[in-house]
Parts: C-alpha cells; sequence; structure tokens
C-alpha cells in the first residue's frame, strides 16, 4: 500500500502514518461540534471515493482510518467536561526575593545567596497520632473483568418518542398522521435490516450483503432529511447509524472498526430503534383517537396543533385577516 498517495489526497503531511484523529480530520483538538466533524469526514470521504477504482486498497484504508477517527472523536466530544481553573502557587516568604538595584550596585554589591529549601515528606509525620491506631489504608484500584454494560433509560426514550415538541408537532390532521405512520415504518423496517447486518459476526461481507446494506443506508439518509429531530441529531439516538448513511460507509468499513467503536454503534442503533418504536405508539394511539372524533372535534384539533406548532405564523395570519376584514368593512360603509 502506498501510504504518500493518502497523504496527499488528504493534504497530510508524508512524515507518519498513521496521523492521530484530530489530524487526519484537519480539525483543533479543542473542537466539540459534532456537525463541524461530520462534515469535514464527509469531504474527506468524497475525496477517497474517487480513487475507489483505481487504487482500491488505499481508499479502503483511508476510509477505515476516517470512520475510526469519526467515532473517537464523537466520543471524546460527549465526554468533554470543563478543565478545573488551576490557582497559581503562593510564594514562599524564605525563597530569595529579587529587589531593584542599578548597575552601579550590583557592581558593589555581591550576588544574592540562594537559599536552598528542603523538600517536604509526601506523607507528614503526625506526633499527636496515638499508639496503636489504625492507619486506613485505600487500596488499588482493579479494574473489572468484564466490561460495565450500559443501560437505555426507558423512560427518557419515551419522552422522546411520544413527549418531545419534535415528536408531537406537524401531526394536527388524519392526513399528517397517516404521513408520519408510513415514514416511520418505512424507517423502522430499513433500521432493522441495517442492524441485523452490522450485528453479523461474518469477517467478509458478500456482495449481496454489502448492496443491501448500502440500499438500506440510502433508504435512512433520504428519509431523515424530512423526519422529527429527536432522531439522528447531535446528542439524540441513532446519531452514528445517520452518520453511516450520510457517508455511505461501505459494510466492510462499518464491520471493521475495533470492539468499543463496534460497541457504541450498536448500542446507538438499538437506542434509535427504540425510540421509533415508541413513537409509533404515539402515532397509533393518535390514529385511535382522531377516528372517534366527529368532523367539528377534528377542525377544532386541527386549529390548535396549528396554532401549537406554528405560533407566531398563525398570529400574524390572523391579524392580517382582521386587517382585510376591517379595510373592507370601512371601504363598504364609506358615504
Amino acid at each position: 500500500m502506498k501510504q504518500e498517495l493518502l497523504c496527499t489526497w488528504l493534504g497530510l503531511p508524508k512524515a507518519a502514518w498513521p496521523p492521530d484523529p484530530w489530524t487526519l480530520v484537519g480539525v483543533p483538538r479543542e473542537e466539540r461540534d459534532l456537525g463541524l466533524i461530520e462534515q469535514r469526514v464527509q469531504d474527506c470521504m468524497s475525496k477517497l471515493r474517487c480513487y475507489q477504482l483505481s487504487y482500491p486498497e488505499e481508499a479502503t484504508e483511508g476510509m477505515n482510518r476516517l470512520a475510526e477517527a469519526f467515532i473517537t472523536l464523537a466520543e471524546a466530544s460527549s465526554k468533554a467536561a470543563p478543565a478545573p481553573v488551576s490557582k497559581p502557587a503562593p510564594v514562599s516568604k524564605d525563597e530569595t526575593s529579587v529587589l531593584v538595584h542599578t548597575k552601579v550596585d550590583w557592581q558593589a554589591e555581591p550576588p544574592p545567596v540562594r537559599v536552598e529549601t528542603v523538600d517536604e515528606p509526601d506523607e507528614p509525620f503526625l506526633e499527636d497520632e496515638a499508639e496503636g491506631t489504625e492507619v486506613l489504608v485505600a487500596k488499588p484500584f482493579v479494574a473489572p473483568a468484564k466490561p460495565h454494560k450500559r443501560e437505555i433509560d426507558a423512560a427518557v426514550l419515551r419522552q422522546l418518542g411520544q413527549e418531545s415538541d419534535e415528536a408531537t408537532s406537524n401531526v394536527g390532521t388524519m392526513e399528517a398522521i397517516i404521513e408520519r405512520v408510513e415514514v416511520t415504518r418505512r424507517l423502522l423496517h430499513a433500521w432493522d435490516r441495517v442492524g441485523r447486518l452490522l450485528r453479523s459476526n461474518a469477517k467478509k461481507a458478500g456482495p449481496k450483503e454489502c448492496e443491501s446494506f448500502a440500499k438500506r443506508l440510502g433508504v435512512i439518509a433520504t428519509l431523515m432529511q424530512r423526519y422529527p429531530a429527536f432522531l439522528g441529531h447531535p446528542g439524540k439516538p441513532g446519531y452514528r447509524v445517520v452518520v453511516l448513511a450520510r457517508l455511505k460507509m461501505p459494510l466492510g468499513i462499518a464491520r471493521g472498526v475495533n470492539d468499543e467503536q463496534r460497541e457504541e454503534l450498536l448500542f446507538d442503533w438499538d437506542t434509535g430503534r427504540r425510540v421509533l418504536l415508541e413513537h409509533r405508539k404515539y402515532l397509533r394511539r393518535q390514529f385511535k383517537t382522531m377516528r372517534r372524533r366527529s368532523a367539528v372535534g377534528l377542525v377544532l384539533y386541527a386549529a390548535r396543533s396549528m396554532v401549537n406548532d406554528y405560533p407566531w405564523q398563525t398570529l400574524i395570519g390572523v391579524g392580517t385577516l382582521m386587517a382585510l376584514v376591517l379595510l373592507v368593512g370601512v371601504i363598504w360603509l364609506w358615504p
């Protein structure tokens, strides 16, 4: 494999390969914006796709590195915490203080004598400690034999799929609910198929599996363009799966990540699927409720949903209508 070609395509120095994730993606180490990081990864992926036919080995290696770098930067961005402000160390009175002298003073006086301070021991001796008192010593931390399994908070997923503003908006009419149900059904079907392919332990992916994986990712990328923001956005469930769809990641690269990144990807897929199931329950409940309402009730519900979803637009529309009615009345009654 020619590493110089990868460095040339991505605009990296040819001295060291592989570079660290920040250098590979082209973002500073303090960058925490997932949207900007995703955009940079998409740009790098588009550069490598031009060379997949002529240089398949180098292009595949670069895509693998970019996939691992994105997952690493996403985890670092989610785990980042503000660093504590360090206080300046107090200046000891025993240290030598430098005074301001003129050139004549320095020539007449001898140089200052440096006072050497004695290092204090790490554990100070306690003179008042009673004899025979048991001293408690902390045991060293031992990592668990098995990794800690992350748990999914069902209450949070229910709130996202059934009670959030994104989930309950734009479903004020029967037609809107039917359309949302259809989009959710297609998205859930493609989501399940992608999950089955990602969970497979096969080392190599066959042509049919790769074609099916690419097709399902294309469906997810298309449907997520107009789907509510409670799924697939930064900080929400399913974000990693949606990024795979937007980057058009091949199945071999998605399976080639390390065990920790694979576990994070499957966890994100599982949480996204559960949010979709919760939203489907909400849509079914709304559909059954609206079928029992009369025509007047449907009109009132649609008007209330319009006011809740678009308050400013509704207010402007009502104000404009009232102004037109007033203008027509003045013109009609004018002598």
